[in-house]
Parts: C-alpha cells; structure tokens; sequence
C-alpha cells in the first residue's frame, strides 16, 4: 500500500509505515486483467501472513516494488502470492531469497524508493501470472495521461481492506504543480518535515477532485500506462484520493537501467 506519513505530536520525527497505500474509489477486478500483480506478504512470527504491500512481476524470479516496505527487513519476513484475484487465498506462495532495496533510497526523504523482491522459486506463467513491461528511460507521459492503479489496499484512508483485487484509473499530474503543492504543506505547522517531490517521483490523481487514488496497502503496487506498462511504483502521499494534494509514485523511467541490472 502506500506510505502515509506520520510525525510525531513535535512534528520533527518520521514515522514510515510498511504499508502506505490502498485502492480508493476504484471497483473489482480479476488478476487475468493484471497477471502481473503480486501480493506481497508480511510474516508474524512465520505464522501470520497479512497482505502488506503489491508489486510487479518481472521475471520468474524477481518483482519490483517500493523500498520502504522492506527497509529493515529480512527475507523471512516475507513471502509472495501470485495468480490470483483474492488477498488471501488461490495462486501460488514464493518465499523471498532476497531484498534489493535501490542503493539510494532515503526512508527520510522517500527519494529512490524502488526494491526488487527476488522469488526463491520461480513463478510458471500461466493465463494468471505473467511479467510486466516496464517504462523505458524516455518513455512519453505527458500531464493528464490516464493511468492505472491496481491493488488489494485499504478503500479509505485507515479503513478496511478488500478480499478481492480492486483497480482505478487515473491521471499523471503536472510535476511542478505537485511540487508547489507538498511545498505548500510543508508550511503548514507540523508538516515541515515532509519529503519534497524530486525528479525520480511521479505524481497521479484526479487534480481539485480526489475521491480515486491508492491508499495503505498499496505500497509498492503498479502505476501502469496502457494496462501493461509499469510507469510507476506507489510510493507515498497526504492521506488517500485527497483533492489537493496527488498521490506520489516512483518514476519507473528513471530506474530502467536499475532494474534491468537487478531484475
């Protein structure tokens, strides 16, 4: 899901959640519409597993995802359904050999916040289960492009969570009108602390409207431009579908070379 920021009572601490985003406003969906979607899983104790955060199979043994769902983590901790539509059951379960968090990423700022997950046995393609594109180093986006986002998390910003996969589209927001907007929140009492939109992010919404976007649980889930191609990673946000300010991804395109060394 997508990160939610929360600071201290002072304002001067971040806290990052595991799981910062959910599907707002979106409706039911089937993983054969998204056969790349992956349920990434969070262990209590290796006996309680609760869908934590999504992702996007690349190859039979790697899934690109957010950082800050894994940062301090250990592959123990973690474990990924795939090929299926439903939170907690059907597809099939992978444990994770390793965590390639980008070397860069900042849990401060959320700057770089791309990992790949790598499966310790392989996905098998199926009707199901099926790689994603990813965006290339100039792939064209230009504002209001309409986008997808897919995911199992919550419906409202700290409400519940769906069963069944659930998508909504829509649409890339202009990169210096973002900016100005979480600059303007940083002025705000209690806000100071807040990350600052960088060139490596992606901002997508619905501008003055709200009511759709990803929410917790979301984190690390699909941006995708034509269904397919992975133009983003859900990274962070004010709250969820908020009108004022987007919800934040990692630009896909600026980490092409990365992945392709990583995947």
């Amino acid at each position: 899901m997508r990160v939610i920021i929360l600071f201290a009572l002072l304002g001067t601490a971040l806290a990052v959640p595991k799981s910062i985003s959910r599907i707002v406003g979106g409706s039911p969906t089937t993983v054969d519409q998204y056969p790349y979607m992956s349920n990434m899983q969070y262990g209590l104790l290796g006996i309680w597993w609760f869908q934590a955060c999504g992702g996007s199979l690349l190859t039979p043994h790697s899934v690109l995802s957010a950082a800050h769902c894994y940062f301090g983590d250990t592959t123990s901790e973690w474990r990924v359904r795939l090929g299926t539509s439903f939170a907690s059951s059907g597809g099939s379960l992978h444990s994770v050999s390793q965590l390639v968090l980008h070397q860069q990423y900042n849990p401060s700022t959320l700057d770089h916040d791309v990992a790949i997950v790598r499966l310790a046995s392989p996905a098998v393609y199926s009707n199901n289960i099926q790689p994603a594109s990813v965006a290339g180093s100039s792939y064209s986006l230009p504002d209001n492009t309409l986008v997808t986002t897919v995911g199992w998390g919550t419906l409202s910003s700290g409400g519940s969570s769906p069963e069944q996969l659930q998508h909504v589209d829509i649409n890339v927001i202009n990169q210096q009108l973002c900016a100005e907007r979480y600059a303007y929140l940083k002025t705000q009492p209690g806000y100071q602390n807040w990350p600052d939109i960088t060139d490596n992010m992606l901002c997508a919404g619905i501008l003055n409207v709200g009511g759709k976007d990803a929410c917790q649980g979301d984190s690390g889930g699909p941006l995708a431009h034509n269904k397919n191609v992975i133009v983003g990673v859900v990274s962070w946000g004010f709250q969820c579908a908020d009108a004022f300010y987007p919800g934040v991804n990692a630009r896909v395109s600026r980490y092409t070379q990365w992945i392709a060394q990583n995947a």
